[in-house]
């Protein structure tokens, strides 16, 4: 003993000496290798005493300890040197290149390499200014390896909040591990999921399991995703789900620029408005906002439905095309000479009164649209019929004009917009009709459309909200019931949402089959379907009219008309021919059957596509339409930040962090999850056992039991190139 007493003299007179005002020692098990041996690098004084046959060191100090090239700070330490172990209270700090820990107390554990860093609120600080708190941390100073139970919570250098049960920290791949609880938060992002990974160096999070996110743009499920905060850059995979104030919308994979205000959805899309009642399914959307566009490819199909209120069935339309495109534009962003067009074709509909019964022919009921009857003609002056049914009467040079004119519109369309459209355009002067905005539809290459009381196909159609026409081209088609309309152009007409005239411009011609061998025709220049109450009530035919009725005796057909005039008006009544008018140059022959020729069987250009009608809407596409959210929007609860609250209870104060939620919840939660705290912190509470197993152990056992829980991370694309570099480096 008297040995031992000379030490504190020896340290005492060296602090004195002034060429060393500190001390430098080691430990004294020198079967350790080099490498592995703790180093007392410097303290104000060192005691040697034995307490049951156990020799330890008290240091107090300032001290500092080496270890793992990792230095230990505190004012007072117990060091066995036996064991390998210090105990340190008092300012305690851990100094690791990249690493400061902070804490009241440290047990250090030499031949684990591990600092087990307790206190009130214990912290970890990292090279890139992120702040971990918690109240019990352990630390591998060998692998640089950090590992927090019972709650932690991490604010980060843009005040990006992470916080969870448990987690860990990679010193070298700059890598933070959270899970249980795990909840994040930025200015306009909370996100909760299962697991949470957070690259330090790259602003990265990736996260799995029930990922939820809430946005100021809507509500978002998936099974994992990632966030770049640098960029704002989201990317959400699998199951992805996400709500809005007006849209509901399904996918496989989303990607979202929010600096930009783009996006890219893919697989299996679906995106619902509910406010307009509009379906858009397809395998590739790309969008833009401000203005808004959006393109869909890969199979895609637009559905657009109306609820009858009093018997609550749906009716839908189902269109699809190799290209949808839809977005808005401003009057003072569009070419000139587009405006121009859209206005010449704008038409408001005039009410007309019916013509007399005088200047018309009686007909009875036919199943069809086409008078299978009619035996009389009557021929009506030009100037008196235009009078009173206001019928539009446009030249053949002016059709073909008009033709021309669009189709050139949309091919200039389709190169230039994603380029001149989007550009910066300035105008002289700022006025309201430079800024109201333009909606457009366009569909493109193999357009295909069927409802449940037409069909139709064509190459491509085009729309927009100054003319609210439609405009169908590429050999359209037209299918109602029996019967068949096509032309070089068919144009739809909407007056506030109801359509109320279809167009047949050029080459128009009307087919419609009767005991599938016989074929009614009407071909013209020009033809008008007006509609009202979606119904068909009146059919013009204008400029150069042939046409070809069959005619029944007994429910038997026995004989062909044959009728040429300038113009022909037929009136409906329940989708039946009432009434026809025939008007300037009226023609009319009657041949029976068995004097009928071959030729005489078809007008020119007959050409009857019964193959090509879409049979119903799987004719369309086969893709399901998902009706039903994941779970309830309700089940959902948007993250509370308890852990946060308990360690930055400034951060967790602001606004947009707290959210619509109050203090008094997040107490609630917290204390709720204090109690999980009672058990193992080294097993996950999913894996905790119902029944605890007793177990002795050995003090073997005991020894060998890991300090840090072996974690098994995901090998993401991220951190594969971060082991690698490192690799390199080492």
């Amino acid at each position: 003993m008297k040995r031992h007493r000379v030490l504190p003299i020896i340290f005492c007179l060296a602090v004195l000496f002034p060429a060393r005002h500190w001390v430098r020692a080691q430990t004294v098990n020198e079967d350790q290798p080099q490498k592995e041996k703790v180093h007392l690098i410097s303290a104000q004084l060192a005691e040697m005493y034995e307490l049951f046959g156990i020799s330890y060191r008290k240091v107090t100090g300032p001290a500092r300890f080496l270890h793992n090239d990792t230095y230990i700070l505190c004012d007072t330490a117990i060091w066995n040197t036996a064991d390998n172990v210090i105990d340190a209270v008092g300012n305690v700090e851990i100094i690791q290149k990249g690493t400061r820990l902070k804490g009241e107390t440290i047990h250090y554990i030499g031949d684990l390499n591990t600092a087990e860093v307790r206190g009130k609120i214990v912290e970890l600080l990292d090279e890139e200014g992120n702040r971990l708190h918690t109240q019990r941390l352990n630390f591998n100073t060998k692998d640089s390896i950090g590992y927090f139970f019972n709650g932690g919570s991490m604010v980060d250098s843009g005040g990006t909040i992470l916080e969870s049960r448990r987690g860990y920290y990679y010193s070298k791949e700059k890598l933070f591990c959270f899970y249980e609880h795990v909840e994040m938060g930025t200015d306009t992002l909370k996100v909760k999921s299962d697991s949470l990974y957070y690259h330090s160096d790259l602003n990265l999070a990736e996260f799995w399991g029930n990922v939820q996110a809430w946005h100021t743009d809507g509500f978002l499920t998936a099974d994992q995703g990632t966030y770049e905060r640098n960029n704002e850059l989201f990317h959400f995979m699998d199951n992805v789900f996400i709500r809005t104030d007006e849209q509901e919308i399904t996918a496989k994979e989303v990607h979202y620029d929010r600096l930009n205000n783009s996006g890219v959805l893919k697989h299996n899309v679906q995106v619902r408005d509910s406010t307009q009642q509009i379906l858009i399914l397809g395998d590739r959307f790309e969008f833009r906002r401000n203005p808004d566009w959006a393109q869909v490819t890969q199979e895609p199909v637009f559905i657009t439905y109306e609820v009858d209120r009093e018997t609550n069935r749906k009716d839908s339309l189902f269109l699809r095309a190799d290209t949808l495109l839809v977005f808005t534009s401003t009057y003072g962003q569009m070419d000139s000479l587009e405006r121009v067009r859209a206005f010449a074709r704008q038409d408001i509909p005039v009410k007309s009164k019916p013509a007399d019964s005088a200047q018309s022919v009686i007909l009875p009921d036919s199943t069809t649209a086409i008078p299978s009857s009619a035996t009389v003609d009557t021929e009506i002056s030009d100037t008196k019929v235009a009078a009173k049914d206001s019928i539009p009467d446009p030249g053949d040079e002016t059709v073909s004009h008009f033709l021309r004119s669009d189709s050139l519109e949309i091919q200039t369309f389709l190169i230039k917009t994603d380029s001149v459209f989007l550009a910066e355009v300035k105008h002289r002067g700022d006025s309201l009709f430079n800024t109201m905005e333009v909606h457009f539809f366009y569909g493109y290459s193999n357009v295909k459309v069927y409802k449940s009381d037409f069909q139709s196909v064509c190459d491509s159609m085009v729309f927009n909200s100054i003319d609210s026409v439609l405009r169908q081209y590429g050999k359209p088609v037209l299918w109602n019931q029996e019967s068949q309309l096509s032309a070089d152009s068919i144009q739809f007409r909407f007056s506030r949402d109801s359509l109320y005239r279809v167009d047949f411009l050029s080459k128009a011609f009307l087919i419609s089959e009767e005991e599938k061998i016989f074929f009614h025709q009407i071909k013209a220049d020009l033809m008008y379907a007006h509609v009202r109450d979606n119904d068909v009530f009146r059919f013009d035919a204008l400029k150069n009219v042939k046409a070809l009725f069959y005619i029944p005796e007994d429910s038997i057909i026995t004989s062909l008309n044959i009728k040429e005039c300038e113009d022909m008006n037929v009136f409906l009544k329940e989708r039946r021919a009432e009434r026809i008018i025939y008007r300037k140059s009226v023609k009319s022959d009657m041949i029976p059957l068995y004097e009928l020729k071959k030729e005489q069987e078809r007008l020119s250009d007959f050409n009857w596509r019964a193959p090509e009608r879409p049979s119903d809407r799987y004719s369309i596409t086969s893709r399901k339409v998902v009706n039903d959210p994941p779970q309830p929007i309700s089940w959902y609860k948007e993250p509370l930040f308890p852990y946060t609250l308990k360690y930055f209870p400034l951060v967790h104060a602001r606004p947009s962090t707290l959210g619509s939620h109050t203090t008094i919840e997040a107490v609630k939660e917290l204390n709720r999850r204090e109690l999980e705290n009672r058990t193992d912190p080294f097993i996950p509470i999913q894996e905790t056992p119902v029944t605890p197993v007793l177990k002795q152990e050995t003090d073997a056992v005991k020894k060998e039991k890991q300090r840090i829980p072996d974690n098994a991370r995901r090998i993401t694309p991220v951190l594969q190139r971060k082991q690698l570099q490192i690799q390199e480096i080492e």
